[in-house]
């Protein structure tokens, strides 16, 4: 015969037994909790491997210009957010919308056209229409 505080023991197991099993299901995770959680993973190793070195020929990307609008007229210039979304990041993809500095120039085509650079190596220039991605990238 099971003494009351063996059989609380084995409630207490099965209980846990049962949960564990179903809990499975709960603990999966959004497509946009894992981009969330790589991201923050590659900008761990990245701040890792700048630990004790400074910048470099190729270091963190530097936004030195950045213009969103229409040729027709109309720009806004999200370099600090788009700088401040980078980091010490030496890579991302830049969501190219009305979200980077409002519409400035409602019912026309917008194009982001950004001047940066990595580290202490001359500028480039990247340019992408509206509703798109520009992947910018320090990469070695």
């Amino acid at each position: 015969m099971l003494t009351t505080y063996a059989r609380k023991q084995m409630l207490c197991i099965a209980v846990f037994a049962a949960l564990g099993a179903t809990s499975g299901a709960a603990c999966a995770q959004s497509a946009e909790y894992r981009q969330g959680y790589e991201q923050g993973y590659r900008d761990g190793v990245e701040a890792q491997s700048r630990m004790g070195h400074r910048d470099g020929p190729v270091g963190r990307i530097i936004i030195e210009e950045a213009s969103y609008g229409s040729r027709e007229g109309g720009f806004c210039h999200p370099r600090d957010v788009i700088q401040q979304a980078i980091g010490w990041r030496r890579h991302i993809d830049v969501t190219v919308s009305n979200d980077l500095c409002g519409d400035p120039a409602p019912g026309r085509v917008k194009h982001l056209d950004i001047r940066y650079r990595c580290g202490d190596s001359p500028s480039v220039r990247a340019e992408a229409p509206e509703n798109s991605v520009l992947p910018i990238s320090c990469r070695e």
